[in-house]
Order: structure tokens, then sequence, then C-alpha cells
């Protein structure tokens, strides 16, 4: 029922537009030339920020989830954000069942000839996979590569700045990939613990062995962890067996807090990592940021 008051809004919306429009043209109201623009709808702003790096003031974005305290799992939509949906020719999101709520929104418009971008697919993955992806610089590539080119189709004009641009991020993303290569001999085997699957990647790329992923995982499904599960990793902290807690700041619940009095409690680095960068911070700063307070706890410096 609230999909269908969610479309009936819409089209709504979209009618009373089209009959403004009408009304203006028939005025003969002048209309002035205006360079085009990509309408860009984001789930997560992080995609929005990306496109807007590459293709700059001719890309007019519309972010939904702009700060990261915000839990993607329980969002709920809106008639305004299905209207300007309607109005976008490029669409992106994190896919898989991190922003579940993007695909009824989808299937709710069809469009043919919208773009429809998703990191998740763009990575591999397959369902159940963790979809935490916007920590990963691969993924986060491959996004990019796929807005560049659908970028340079709706604004041919605009082509050549967009490959510089698509260009100049592949290089950061060699120094940052260049620094984890560095960082790894010294983090190698290290253990962690984490409340909620995020940073998996970056860990990975330093070799650093999570030890509570089912736990971590649980928490992600908002579903009870088990309780040996509860009890290995209370142990972990209590025994010193970690070197770090990662912790999700939007994510809180009774027995995350216990693990965190008991991290301070045991002297752990507890590391916070946001799912992603809240505007105006750019991704590669928040990597960097993110990077920067994981190898102090981890007692790494480069």
């Amino acid at each position: 029922m609230r999909q269908l008051l969610l479309i009936i809004l819409c089209a709504l919306a979209l009618h009373g537009l089209a009959g403004t429009s009408r009304a203006q043209s028939a005025a003969g109201t002048p209309v002035a030339t205006q360079p085009p623009k990509a309408r860009i709808f984001c789930a997560e702003a992080l995609w929005c920020d990306l496109a807007t790096g590459l293709g700059g003031n001719s890309v007019s974005p519309a972010s939904v989830l702009t700060s990261p305290r915000i839990d993607p799992h329980d969002f709920q939509v809106t008639p305004d954000m299905a209207l300007t949906l309607a109005q976008s020719s490029l669409v992106v999101m994190t896919g898989g069942h991190y922003d579940d709520w993007m695909t009824p929104l989808l299937d709710a418009q069809p469009n043919a000839a919208r773009r429809v971008i998703s990191a998740f697919d763009l990575a591999g993955l397959k369902p159940g996979d963790n979809p935490h992806l916007f920590d990963d610089p691969e993924a986060v590539g491959r996004v990019v590569d796929a807005l560049a080119r659908d970028l340079a189709a709706l604004l041919p004009h605009k082509a050549d700045d967009i490959a510089a641009a698509q260009a100049r991020f592949h290089q950061m993303l060699d120094g940052f990939n260049a620094r984890l290569k560095i960082l790894r001999p010294r983090t190698q085997g290290m253990k962690i613990a984490v409340t909620e699957p995020v940073g998996g990647p970056l860990f990975a790329a330093l070799g650093l062995e999570i030890i509570d992923p089912d736990f971590a995982l649980a928490v992600m499904n908002h579903v009870d962890p088990a309780p040996r599960d509860v009890a290995r990793l209370e142990e972990a902290l209590q025994q010193k067996a970690v070197k770090a807690l990662v912790i999700n700041p939007a994510v809180e619940t009774p027995s995350i807090s216990r693990l965190i009095a008991l991290a301070h409690r045991s002297g752990i680095a507890v590391v916070a990592f946001d799912e992603f960068p809240a505007p105006p911070l750019l991704w590669q700063d928040w990597m960097t940021g993110r990077l920067n307070r994981l190898a102090a706890a981890l007692d790494i410096r480069n």
C-alpha cells in the first residue's frame, strides 16, 4: 500500500510538472539556452561526489543518504525522492542488500533510457556477500569507470574533461594502493575485531585477520549474535588477543557498548570507521584518514 501511494503521488507530481511546461510553452515564454546537464540520482552521497568530480558543473546531483550515521537498511523512500528519480537520467546505487529500498523505487518507474550503475554488480558479488564497498579501492574504481563511460555519453561535449578526471582518479588510487603494499609486511597476520563488517577490503589488503566475522555479520543483518560468538569476542578483548576494535558509529547496541568498554579497560584501541564519507569530505581524504587511524591503532608508522 505504501509503495502504491508513492507511485500515485509521483505520477501526480510529474503530471503537474508537464502541465506547467506546456503552459509556459503555449504562453511563448522565452527559454534561455543552457549547457546540458546530466541529472544523477545517487542512493548514497559518495557516488554523486565521484560523479561531480568527473563531470564538474555539468552534473546535477541528487543524493539520498548524505550521513553515514543513517542506517540504510531501515531507510524509507518519500514521494519527493521518487519525483527526483523520475527526472534523472543516471542512477547510482551500492546494490546487494545494502540499499534494498532502491529496487522497488526503480521498479515503480520503468525507464529504458535511464542508466543504472550498481557497485555490487560491477564488483561481481553474489547475494549474501558483504555490500560495504565504499572502502574497496577496486570497487570504487569500477564505479568511476562506469560513471565516466555514462557521463561521456550524456555529456559528449565534456568527454575529454571527463577522461582526464578519470585518469587523475586512477592515479590517486595507484598511490593509495602503493601505500597499502608498503604497510602490509608490517600488518600481515595482526588480529583485530570488528563490530560490523566495515573496512573489510582495507583489512584484507593489509593482511589483517578478523577474529569475529560471524558476530559482525549478525550485527549487520540485525540479528542477535550467537552467545558463543559474543563470549569469544569478549574473551579476546579481556585477554588482549587483538590489536584493535573497529566500530561503526552508526550502529549502537548494549552489546557493542559493552565491547567498547571492555576494549578500553584492556587498553585496546577503538577505531571508528564510518560507512561512507559525509559531504564535503572527498573519498580519497576519507580513506587516507581511516588508514591513518588504523595504522596508529596498530602502532604502525610509515
